[in-house]
Parts: structure tokens; sequence; C-alpha cells
């Protein structure tokens, strides 16, 4: 056992030495976070279409002919009209969450900042044809396009306007200096969009931006949602955890674009009735990878108040509503698992393959994998609502089951060792309450 400490104590020295700072680096980055913030705020967006799609599926459960039945069949549209209108003009919400994000940290103005990303955003994905426009591609398949050119104007701006590249006329109001300000930086922009896009037009035969990138770049987007891609995000969110950071924040920035994308897709198969393209939707690392909590941490709260051990009971009992609602922390930090040899090997490297597990079970079919995106909502709820398969239900608990399963010997251990604590200080106590220390 003292051997397996070492080895342990080793890792953990590694851990902190080397990888604690390249994290925080990573997190801190200002075009990360601002990716991060932008697409987090996106989340918004895509429950209100999600709670319009989840109608419409509640719709369609009813028998033909029925009373329900025909209305949802008559109302159909006007039920979809807020699926259509978040879903469908995805990669303008984008531009302008993240180019609001961004804006903030270099601290120039955010509206003329929103302006630019937008115009950027809506001249590289529409594409004219006929001499009409074409908006398809602001749903989903612009959202990629959305996030670049909104870094990339939001940076444009700030260096011509901290440069004083601009219209400086003396004496005007705030306000209407500040849009004077903005004319350079946004006529750069918007020119330098229709440069972009005109050439890709030109040597792709035809296609826009989007079509181009997605084209392109298909292999490497569609290279998260395979099972290799799933333990990898997995494994690293799990050590960020071990060693006291916060692995979802810190990957999400990378991530969460490939994920709503994804669901974007899913969402729009779904409304069609055609088969659900992905399985590492937001809600797939949600509500199954991380089910009741990032490293299933729901069977450590099962575990724990099962234990034997008054500060362990304590800390399930405290963990318990948390983790109904995906939340980690308590157990992470209180447990702990954070720096605890004992839970290492099932945390970093079982989670993982449950993941693998969860995902493969999606692949064949055996579950409808994610439609909807219903952030903050209790399991099992969230489970079905997500996916709207009951199958989802039983998915989690069967992911449940076996998490159990898998901590329960590395439990038992820290479970002993924690009792031999509380032993001592027992036994101290005793010593302590047997002197006869009156004066």
């Amino acid at each position: 056992m003292n051997k397996k400490n070492g080895i342990m104590d080793k890792l953990v020295t590694f851990l902190e030495k080397y990888l604690e700072p390249i994290a925080a680096k990573i997190e801190n980055q200002r075009h990360i976070s601002s990716i991060k913030n932008g697409m987090i705020a996106l989340m918004a967006v895509l429950m209100v279409g999600s709670f319009s799609l989840i109608i419409m599926a509640i719709g369609g459960m009813f028998p033909a002919g029925s009373a329900i039945k025909l209305f949802f069949e008559k109302y159909n549209t006007i039920i979809g009209m807020p699926f259509t209108f978040t879903f469908g003009f995805l990669s303008v919400y984008c531009a302008i969450s993240i180019s609001y994000n961004h804006a903030r940290q270099l601290k120039i103005p955010f509206l003329h900042a929103i302006i630019g990303g937008v115009l950027t955003t809506l001249v590289l994905n529409i594409k004219i044809v006929d001499g009409q426009p074409n908006i398809e591609f602001l749903d989903s398949r612009g959202l990629f396009i959305a996030i670049f050119a909104s870094l990339i104007t939001v940076e444009t701006m700030a260096f011509f306007m901290k440069r004083k590249i601009t219209i400086r006329i003396k004496g005007l109001p705030d306000g209407i200096a500040q849009t004077f300000e903005a004319i350079i930086p946004l006529v750069t922009v918007l020119f330098g969009a229709v440069i972009i896009d005109t050439m890709v037009m030109h040597f792709t035969g035809g296609s826009n931006l989007p079509e181009a990138f997605t084209k392109f770049l298909a292999p490497s987007i569609n290279s998260i949602d395979t099972p290799y891609a799933v333990f990898l995000i997995s494994f690293l969110e799990m050590i960020f955890w071990f060693i006291g950071l916060n692995g979802y924040a810190i990957l999400i920035g990378f991530v969460l674009p490939f994920m709503t994308q994804y669901l974007g897709e899913n969402a729009a198969a779904y409304a069609a009735g055609l088969p659900i393209p992905h399985v590492f939707a937001p809600n797939f690392w949600d509500y199954f990878l991380g089910f009741s909590g990032s490293g299933v941490t729901g069977a450590l709260v099962i575990l724990a108040l099962c234990s034997k051990s008054k500060e362990l009971k304590a800390i399930g009992k405290a963990s318990f509503i948390p983790a109904i609602f995906t939340i980690s922390e308590p157990v992470v930090f209180g447990l702990p698992i954070v720096y605890n040899p004992y839970l290492f090997i099932p945390f970093v490297f079982g989670t993982p393959i449950l993941g693998v597990f969860s995902y493969y079970v999606f692949r064949l079919g055996i579950v409808r994998p994610p439609i909807a995106n219903v952030g903050g909502t209790p399991i099992p709820l969230a489970q079905y609502l997500s996916t709207m398969d009951w199958r989802a239900v039983v998915l989690g608990f069967v992911i449940l089951g076996l998490a159990v399963c898998m901590y329960y010997p590395f439990f038992k251990m820290y479970e002993k060792k924690v009792l031999e604590e509380e032993s001592e200080v027992s036994d101290r106590q005793k010593s302590l309450d047997s002197l006869d220390l009156d004066f």
C-alpha cells in the first residue's frame, strides 16, 4: 500500500507541476474564454428552441385522428416558430454573443462590435442565388464561420480603435462620437468579408464559406463525434477535476462549438423525421457522460449514504440534491476526489470507459441520441426530455449502476482509511474525557 501511495504521490506532484499551469493558461486565454462564454450564453437560445421541439414531439405521440393530434397538425407551423427562429439563425446569435464577450475583454464599445460581428457573419454565410439571398446557412452549419468572423472582426476593430485609426470629431456627444469612430473599422471588416466571400466562391466553383468549410474540414469536425474523442475528452476532464480544476470549464471552449453544431443537425433531423446523425451533443456530455455529475459522482453519493463512516454518510446526505441536478462539486471537493489516490483509477479511467459504453448504446440505435437542450433539468427527467425516448431514462440508471460497481472496491478501501481515522479521533476524545482536569 505504501508503494502504491508513493507512485500516486509522484503522479500528483507531476500533475500539479506541469498540467495545472497549462490548464490555467488555456482557461484564461482571451479567444478561448470568449468562445466559451459566448457559447454558454447561447444555451438559452438552444433551450427555447428545444422547448418548442419537445412540444411538437409530444403532439406527435397522440393517436392519428384524435383532437389533440389534429390540433398539433393544424398549428404545427406556429408551434414550431420558436424552433425555426432559434436553430434556424443560430450563427447570428452566436455572432452576437461572442462579439459581445470578446469586446468586453478588449474593452471596445459593445454595440459596434456586435454590429461588426453580425455583418461579417451575414456576408460570409448568406449565399446569393439568382439575385436572391439564401439564408439556409445561418443555422448550425454557419456556426464555426460565425465564431471566427466575430473574433477576427472584434480584434480588427480593437486594432483600429486603440491606434486611433478612426474618424474623430471634437465636441460631439460620446454616443455620436463612438459611432463616427466605428465607421472606418466597420467598413474595413465588411469589405474584407466581401472580398473573402468572393474569393471563396471563385475558387470553389460557387460554394460559399460554410459549404467549403464543411467540405474540406468535415473529417476534423466529425472526429469529435467518435468513441475515441469521447474517451479522450472525458479522460482529460477527469484529470483536471482530480487536480482541483473544473475540467468541464476548461474543455468546453474547445468542444461546445462542435456539440452545438451536432445538436442543431440532430434537432433538424428529428423535426424532419430523419435518422439522428450525431451522439456527442451537449446533453450527452451533461446527462450521460456526466450522469449525476462529472465522473458519475452520484454513484459515490449512494455509496457514501450506505457507509459506516459518519463523515462519509454526512457528505452523501449533503451531496444528494446537487447530484440530482448533476452538480459534482460537493463530492469532488467534499469526499474528496481531488488528490485522493484511492479514487484515482475509477474516476480518471473508469469514467471514460462508461462514456464510450453509453456512446455505443446511442450509436447502435438502442436509444435515440439527444435532440434537445434541457440544461438545468433534474435527472431522470432530463434524460427523457433531451432525447424524447423513455429508454434514455433506463440507460441513465444503468450507467449509475455500473458506476456504483466500478467505484465500490476503491470506495471501500478509502472508507476503511476514514474509519481508522475516525476511530483514532474517538479514542483520543475518550482519553481526554477520562482526564480529571478540575482544579
